[in-house]
């Protein structure tokens, strides 16, 4: 018989038993019915994953511009469009070339001997009832000059055209992501094959999970005593993928056994197989996954998904089970060794012939893509959120068309890059801070100056070594690019004596004391030279100190602060003497804004990292209208323009034209009094360049602007500011320009020295002119 204890103990077992065993099947129910609500939500709404989609601004063609029609074609080749006929009716992805009678024909103008070929196409984008209204055509001459540009029909001149804005990247909340959604219908036939072949060749008959599958993974893993082959079928690769993580842990492993099962039962193969497609990890690019078919397509073969052949597709069939062992970049072996076994696999189940799979066997691999501007590339994207950020916009689900110059932000991060490098190199002294552990850094800022549209954002050398956005968020003291605004607020008042200041107005350039608040101050000129009595546009091209110091005081702190927040300065500038020689700090988009309004003399156009945001329902979020503003009188700044361009012809920055840079610019040069940061703005009548060069520990590094800062910008301007004609600064009317002859120059004190100029060229205010 049994004791009281002992069934007391059976009894409580019981009934403990009973209930965990109640609470299971009740959190299993819960559990099955919830689990089911979620993935039919996210299956049947189609929205595996929603990136926020980052565009870099398109091509644009502008007449008076270089272009070879062979690399035209090139370029759209690259994107996928499709060749057409001159006479053919173009849809979006299309394209033509024409000889000189057939582009009249098709423009309905008459074009001359020179001009022997037209290049006419439709973007992606254009929605279907407007195909005819945005078909775009460049007319080409025998030199290769873009002569016209015309939009249509009816065809209309226009001043330029946009191509199609590439995509730059994608993010999942603060993940770097690749991903671009594609129908089963548009993956060909023999990558669905490829696929089922190597990873479940049962996936067409299994309801979830393959238990053939398990038990030959489990004998081979213990034949091997490792883990040598996975069980895993489609469909729980999808679970795992989309629904759960790639922890190993019993409950993982369970909730993916459950959930393949639950998804077959609710879902067709070809849902399954498409959703899988679109969320599988196919490797990485730089910082950013790839994310499906559609994405691996575009990155390893530079196609569509849909015109993908046989070796490609069992190529991506192979990097699905390993994308690091198996990418054919970087470990091209054992991507060919893998791609063999695939294509071992579809003809051995009859989707493909042997000699087909030895055609692909044979087939070399792709070449690793040329990437543009990776390193830095993400500073502009930094850029562009802090913009959304303070226009109070989550980029969340977004599509963000941005102004980046692929191209441009390239040759920006290169020539900042290599500089740096060749001054630590060569520098004795920055050499040896170099082995102490300190690394010189830069930023690089490009607007276009009619748009306020930012081109170009290199905060730092390489943004995997430091996020710290130096063109965004760096403040640093500015120096001698506060010079110009001292001259300008000049330029706009009167002399003691009552005679308007002009370019050739006679300064003293002598040291000098000045107290205020207690305290005194003396500007020192660089090198201790001083030159006596000297015009305007000497000591500005020369960068004096002390005439410059002295000109400030006698025009007025107050009246320099109020123009220089005019041009675009945002900081607080403290009415102090030193203010007019740039002793304060700004951030550099700070004087790349107010240096733009310089160069559209006097209109200012409000900076924007952003060309349009459109949401999930292709909505204009935000659309970036300049809306250029006249802040200051234009025949005044031309004045200042035409003095800051004898900068850059015989001034500070004469190695602009020495090195090769010969369009039209003008600039200053600005090194701080304690030698930590070299500066260098310059300008086009079309772009704003500037560049700053320092330590982030702010120690001295005792470089000029000249040393510093200018080889950067003269490298870039070399390479980018020659796509632009080279147009003078179109001089408004009220101003007069004024060539001054060796004997003037002789008699103004503006000739000190072999590097200045007999003839000099200056624009007057009308009614000022000598």
């Amino acid at each position: 018989m049994m004791r009281p204890r002992l069934k007391t103990i059976l009894i409580c077992f019981t009934i403990l038993v009973t209930l965990v065993i109640i609470t299971g099947l009740g959190f299993g129910v819960y559990s099955y019915f919830s689990l089911e609500k979620e993935m039919t939500q996210k299956l049947e709404s189609k929205k595996f994953l929603i990136p926020t989609e980052y565009y870099a601004a398109p091509p644009t063609f502008t007449a008076r511009t270089l272009l070879k029609i062979e690399d035209l074609e090139s370029q759209f080749a690259k994107q996928s469009y499709r060749r057409r006929n001159y006479d053919q009716r173009l849809l979006p992805g299309d394209y033509f070339i024409a000889s000189r009678e057939e582009c009249s024909a098709r423009l309905q103008v008459s074009l001359n001997e020179e001009q022997v070929q037209c290049f006419g196409w439709v973007n992606k984008e254009v929605e279907t009832n407007r195909i005819d209204s945005s078909i775009q055509v460049l007319v080409l001459q025998k030199d290769n000059l873009i002569s016209q540009v015309f939009r249509g029909a009816p065809f209309q001149e226009v001043p330029s055209l946009l191509g199609e804005a590439p995509l730059l990247a994608q993010y999942i909340g603060n993940e770097p992501l690749m991903q671009k959604t594609v129908t089963l219908g548009e993956v060909p036939p023999m990558c669905s094959n490829a696929i089922m072949s190597i990873e479940d060749a049962q996936f067409l008959e299994h309801g979830g999970v393959s238990y053939k599958g398990i038990l030959r993974a489990l004998l081979k893993n213990l034949t091997h005593g490792r883990t040598a082959q996975g069980g895993s079928t489609i469909t729980q690769q999808l679970v795992k993928n989309y629904f759960l993580t790639s922890e190993r842990t019993l409950k993982r492993k369970f909730n993916e056994f459950v959930m393949s099962i639950l998804l077959e039962s609710r879902f067709s193969k070809d849902e399954i197989l498409e959703t899988y497609l679109n969320v599988i990890y196919m490797g990485q690019n730089g910082s950013f996954q790839v994310r499906g078919y559609g994405a691996a397509s575009r990155h390893y073969f530079n196609k569509d998904v849909s015109e993908l052949d046989l070796s490609e597709c069992s190529l991506l069939a192979a990097i699905v089970n390993s994308p690091g062992l198996y990418n054919p970049f970087k470990k091209p072996e054992n991507a060919e060794r893998r791609r063999h076994l695939v294509l071992e696999k579809m003809q051995a189940q009859g989707f493909i012939t042997a000699e087909q799979a030895n055609i692909a066997d044979r087939t070399p691999l792709p070449s690793a893509p040329v990437s543009l501007a990776t390193e830095t590339a993400p500073y502009y994207l930094d850029a562009v959120r802090k913009q959304m950020d303070s226009m109070k916009i989550s980029p969340e689900g977004m599509r963000i068309f941005t102004a980046l110059d692929l191209e441009a932000q390239q040759v920006a991060q290169e020539s900042l890059r290599n500089h740096l490098d060749g001054l630590e190199k060569n520098n004795k002294y920055l050499k040896g801070l170099k082995e102490k552990g300190n690394t010189l850094e830069g930023s690089v800022l490009v607007g276009d100056n009619k748009t306020g549209l930012v081109s170009v954002v290199v905060g730092g050398r390489n943004y995997r070594m430091t996020q710290f956005n130096r063109a965004i968020d760096g403040h640093r003291q500015v120096g001698s690019i506060m010079k110009p605004f001292v001259y300008l607020t000049a330029l706009m008042n009167e002399t003691p004596e009552g005679k308007p200041y002009t370019p050739i107005t006679l300064l003293k350039d002598e040291k000098f004391t000045t107290r205020y608040e207690g305290q005194s101050w003396s500007p020192d000129n660089y090198g201790n030279q001083y030159f006596g009595t000297v015009p305007m546009f000497f000591a500005l091209k020369n960068s004096l100190n002390a005439a410059t110091a002295s000109l400030g005081l006698a025009v007025g702190l107050g009246n320099i602060v109020d123009i220089t927040h005019k041009m675009g300065v945002e900081s607080e500038l403290k009415t102090f003497p030193s203010l007019t020689l740039g002793a304060f700090e700004m951030y550099p988009k700070e004087v790349l804004q107010s240096y733009m309004t310089l160069a559209s003399l006097g209109k200012k156009a409000k900076l924007s990292f952003i060309r349009k945001v459109l949401n999930s329902e292709n909505s204009e979020v935000y659309v970036h209208n300049p809306e250029p503003e006249q802040v200051e009188d234009p025949a005044t700044v031309s004045s200042l323009v035409s003095m800051m361009k004898q900068t850059v012809l015989s001034g500070t920055a004469r190695s602009v034209t020495l090195n090769g840079f010969f369009n039209p610019a003008a600039g200053k040069t600005g090194t701080t009094s304690d030698n930590k940061d070299a500066w260098f703005g310059g300008f086009t009548p079309y772009l704003t360049t500037v560049v700053w060069v320092g330590y982030d520990k702010n120690i001295p590094h005792k470089l000029t602007g000249t040393s510093g800062a200018l080889p950067v910008w003269i490298n870039f301007m070399k390479k980018i500011g020659t796509r632009y004609p080279p147009d003078d600064f179109p001089w408004p009317e009220g101003t007069e320009k004024v060539t001054l002859d060796e004997a003037t120059l002789k008699a103004l004190g503006a000739i000190k020295g072999p590097n200045d100029p007999t003839s000099v060229e200056l624009i007057f205010r009308k009614g000022t002119e000598p």
